[in-house]
């Protein structure tokens, strides 16, 4: 039987506010395997969140924005959302730091309360995974301006030996979150212009290579940096974008 929004939301909230996830055993792979994506991704992100500047902003989530925001563009006002009580309070602590205004609320991204069109830009990291798609992102939709842009980066569940994987290592994740796939890229597009840059299949593995060569440092080194290179040519093939493991999904509201 299908768990409620508000059933999985009171669960989500447990896991962050108690920090029952896991993910020690995969964090030494993603420093190399990551390692050149994460540039590529930040050079991405830096582009979109220019648009930001002077902008009413709201983000799902509580604390992306001190690496995509804070020192790179001054919005008008961040919003910022969290289930999790916890989570919140990390934004909270670190909004003491900015010049700009700055407004924090323990809110179910499925269940915005905003006005309709109050934001200028919605954005998340690594969240969408976790929502209702079909509704976060018409509350998402409801709550920004004519024009609006959003910018999500989310993890990808198409390729088969990514879903063995989660499959095989649930102390990784909620219960009830879901990588993205191909449906909720339709769902997305229905509302929203759509761009996305994908990341991580050969990186993967070069980098799991890698690992077992250098140990857990010098993670500029050769193998990462050919399974980065064929990562670049492979994900501007359509077909092939089910192979990568993260995506950034960007656009403006329809």
């Amino acid at each position: 039987m299908k768990r409620s929004t508000s059933e999985i939301a009171k669960t989500e909230a447990e896991y962050w506010d108690e920090g029952k996830l896991d993910r020690t055993k995969i964090k030494k792979l993603r420093r190399h395997a990551f390692f050149y994506s994460y540039k590529r991704e930040k050079r991405i992100i830096d582009s979109v969140v220019a648009s930001f500047e002077g902008k009413e902003i709201l983000e799902i989530g509580s604390h992306s924005w001190l690496m995509w925001i804070k020192g790179k563009v001054t919005p008008k006002k961040l919003t910022c959302i969290n289930i999790s009580q916890g989570q919140l309070n990390q934004g909270i602590e670190h909004a003491t730091e900015v010049s700009f205004e700055t407004e924090f609320h323990l809110m179910d991204a499925n269940e915005l309360t905003f006005p309709d069109e109050s934001f200028d830009a919605v954005y998340g990291g690594a969240i969408l995974h976790h929502l209702d798609i079909d509704q976060s992102i018409g509350h998402i939709h409801r709550v920004l301006k004519p024009g609006g842009y959003i910018m999500f980066t989310e993890p990808l569940n198409m390729n088969p030996a990514y879903k063995i994987y989660r499959k095989l290592n649930t102390k990784e994740r909620t219960p009830d979150e879901h990588a993205l796939v191909a449906s909720d890229f339709k769902k997305i597009r229905e509302k929203f212009t759509f761009q996305h840059s994908f990341f991580d299949f050969f990186s993967v593995f070069f980098g799991f290579a890698a690992l077992k060569i250098y140990g857990d440092k010098n993670y500029d080194n050769w193998l990462n940096k050919i399974g980065y290179h064929l990562d670049v040519f492979f994900s501007k093939i359509p077909f092939l974008h089910f192979l990568f493991a993260r995506v950034i999904i960007y656009g403006k509201k329809r």
